[in-house]
């Protein structure tokens, strides 16, 4: 009985054992089937052939594009082939495509360059016809598109934009677009002030030139100093070349704020935004003579020892003993008066002491003149013909001799004079050239 049962006991063992093996190996398959699974879904080892746009799934391991192609059931022939682009298994990409050859026309701008027959894509399309792209041209398909039958593809040439931008030149080929497109294209910020010599929404259509302007604004506070004024005053007993200075000026000061505008770096426009005096300006006092220096000619003293005019004559003027023109045109003796008003003659000079209000079509406008009193008492001396007045209507006044001082013209009052014509003037209200 024991022996019996010792044989039933290893039996058992031996039986145990023939099904963990069993059981080891059925699990090692359904491992091995899972993992092939989970391969196969993973696209681990798969090769992906198109032919016709029909996708084939093909497990691969290192087999070349044509034994992948016959494994996918795909017989080459001498008219289709293998487009390789997208078959780089080393950077994972593992699609292989089977061209068949089409019709194919491509245009150029518009125009017919090659029509051809052709398989793979739209680029061994152009580089089957010999067709160049430049820089920013464009096609109307992606240069990995398949060719299909009777393709026609499109090329748009790109045009230059140069674009003139912080001192330096950029050029962008487009194939058109707004000026915005283009200043994005060619990465370019602009600021809040900066300006492009074209509208933003402008629509660029053929080769042409844009130019930004970088503008910003500063303002900056300073103080500065404010020029004096000078009043000149008159002193008889001073010869005219003589200067003296009673009170001296002394200059402001001022609290300016400023707006400095700059073009591409440099200051275009400088604008005053607010000025504060801080010290007013101390006007000088100039006195100048009046006196004329004897030298035996121009402004040489009558009787009363004294010549008005404060012009200097550009020629010498020879006087005779009784301080009288040696040399003239013509000799006019009339009545003349003095007036001190207004600082614009009509012949646009300034008023002054020598210049004479004249009827100018007795004494045309820039006559040089000598003029003294008849009686001798005084001598305005040397003089230009350039203003006019109402008088010459209603009076039969010759002259308006100005003078300094209502004082002065009260003195001369109405009176004769002998007007010597030096030299005669053209007419011509031209102050400058008198």
């Amino acid at each position: 009985m024991g022996r019996y049962m010792m044989r039933f006991i290893n039996a058992t063992a031996f039986i145990r054992r023939i099904n963990i093996k069993k059981l080891i190996a059925t699990v090692v398959i359904l491992l091995c089937l899972l993992i092939g699974f989970l391969v196969y879904k993973s696209d681990i080892g798969v090769t992906y052939v198109f032919c016709d746009s029909v996708q084939h799934k093909v497990m691969t391991f290192s087999e070349s594009p044509e034994e992948i192609v016959a494994k996918a059931g795909i017989t080459l022939n001498d008219k289709n082939s293998l487009v390789l682009d997208y078959y780089h298994p080393d950077e994972g990409k593992k699609v292989i495509v089977v061209a068949e050859p089409h019709n194919v026309v491509i245009y150029d701008e518009g125009k017919q360059v090659a029509e051809l027959t052709v398989a793979g894509t739209v680029r061994s399309a152009l580089d089957k016809a010999g067709v160049k792209l430049k820089d920013g041209d464009s096609l109307n398909f992606d240069e990995e598109v398949g060719i299909t039958e009777d393709m026609k593809i499109e090329i748009t040439r790109a045009f230059p934009v140069k674009i003139n931008v912080d001192g330096k030149e950029k050029t962008v080929n487009i194939t058109g677009g707004t000026v915005e497109s283009v200043i994005k294209q060619a990465g370019i910020n602009l600021g809040q002030f900066d300006e492009i010599s074209k509208k933003m929404t402008k629509e660029i259509k053929k080769a042409t030139s844009l130019t930004v302007k970088r503008i910003a604004y500063r303002t900056e506070t300073k103080t500065v100093k404010t020029d004096f004024k000078t009043k000149v005053e008159y002193d008889d007993s001073m010869y005219e070349d003589q200067r003296k200075i009673k009170k001296k000026g002394v200059k402001g000061k001022s609290v300016n704020e400023y707006k400095y505008t700059y073009v591409d770096g440099k200051v275009t426009e400088t604008e005053v935004l607010s000025s504060k005096v801080v010290k007013e300006p101390v006007t000088q006092v100039l006195i100048r003579g009046t006196k004329v220096r004897s030298t035996g000619f121009t402004g040489a003293t009558v009787k009363s020892g004294r010549v008005i005019s404060e012009l200097k004559p550009p020629f010498e003027i020879p006087l005779n003993k009784n301080g009288r023109p040696v040399k003239y045109k013509k000799v006019i003796t009339g009545k003349a008066t003095a007036y001190c008003t207004g600082t614009t003659c009509s012949t646009g000079a300034p008023a002054m002491p020598g210049r004479v209000a004249v009827d100018p079509r007795e004494i045309p406008y820039g006559t040089k003149m000598y003029i003294v009193s008849s009686d001798g008492k005084w001598n305005y001396g040397y003089c230009i013909a350039s203003d006019t007045g109402g008088f010459i209507y209603n009076s039969s006044t010759v002259v308006d001799l100005y003078m300094r001082g209502y004082s002065t013209c009260r003195s001369f009052g109405r009176r004769n004079v002998d007007i010597y014509i030096l030299e005669w003037g053209n007419g011509i209200k031209n102050w400058k050239t008198h």
